[in-house]
């Protein structure tokens, strides 16, 4: 299998063949995993008494990520490749605010300040960072490291939705791992491995969901004595 030059073209990554909509089918139709982590999600949120607004609009920022892939890895290019990035960026910043101000119990202000703070270190971590490293997927070790920090916090302060946290790391790590091996692998695995960080990371991200939708609405003791905290 002829395999085309993503690496230098459009992002590090293995498994299109040719240049047409379906050159890599198996990258493109992996971002189902979004969909299914969001309606998952939303399933959860349908069931909770509060029906907070704030966690359906994270819900569909969830399934957006699978349609922005989608969409690059069906017409690769740089502008296809903001309508991947985007979403998965606003996605992220949100469960921070959420995290911030529902339980630790940030002033909105102070919340988008924490957002700004972490985006500007973020960009440090990519400026000094090498380009490529761990596939591509070194840009996603602050996330990882904010995930492993906010979990331990919340667990410390009795929020079990600190444990959600820590266990949506475990497929975000595997997923790196999967994006490092990627490329070197290529020639043995002709359609690739990203495939596979797709579905790991949206495993991430619904573990997220799940413990930020089901735990706060569904631990009323936990949560009142985290609000009061």
């Amino acid at each position: 299998m002829n395999h085309i030059d993503t690496l230098h073209k459009v992002g590090f990554y293995c498994g299109r063949y040719n240049d047409g909509f379906w050159g890599e089918p198996q990258n493109a139709l992996s971002n189902a995993a979004f969909i299914v982590a969001a309606l998952f999600a939303f399933h959860v949120w349908k069931k909770q008494s509060q029906g907070d607004r704030f966690q359906l609009w994270m819900i569909v920022l969830a399934g957006s990520i699978g349609i922005g892939s989608f969409i690059f890895h069906t017409m690769p290019n740089q502008a296809t490749l903001m309508v991947d990035l985007v979403p998965i960026q606003i996605f992220g910043l949100a469960c921070i605010y959420y995290i911030a101000t529902r339980h630790f119990s940030a002033r909105p202000a102070i919340a988008v300040s924490a957002i700004v703070g972490f985006a500007l270190l973020r960009q440090i971590w990519i400026f000094f960072a090498p380009r490529g490293g761990l596939g591509g997927g070194i840009t996603h070790i602050p996330t990882i490291a904010l995930l492993v920090t906010c979990g331990a916090l919340l667990l410390k302060k009795g929020d079990q939705t600190g444990k959600y946290l820590l266990i949506a790391c475990l497929p975000y790590v595997a997923s790196l791992i999967v994006r490092t091996v990627d490329l070197p692998l290529c020639s043995q695995f002709p359609f690739g491995l990203h495939w596979l960080w797709h579905i790991l990371t949206a495993a991430a991200a619904g573990t997220v969901l799940y413990g930020l939708i089901y735990d706060h609405d569904s631990s009323p003791g936990t949560v009142a004595a985290c609000r009061s905290a």
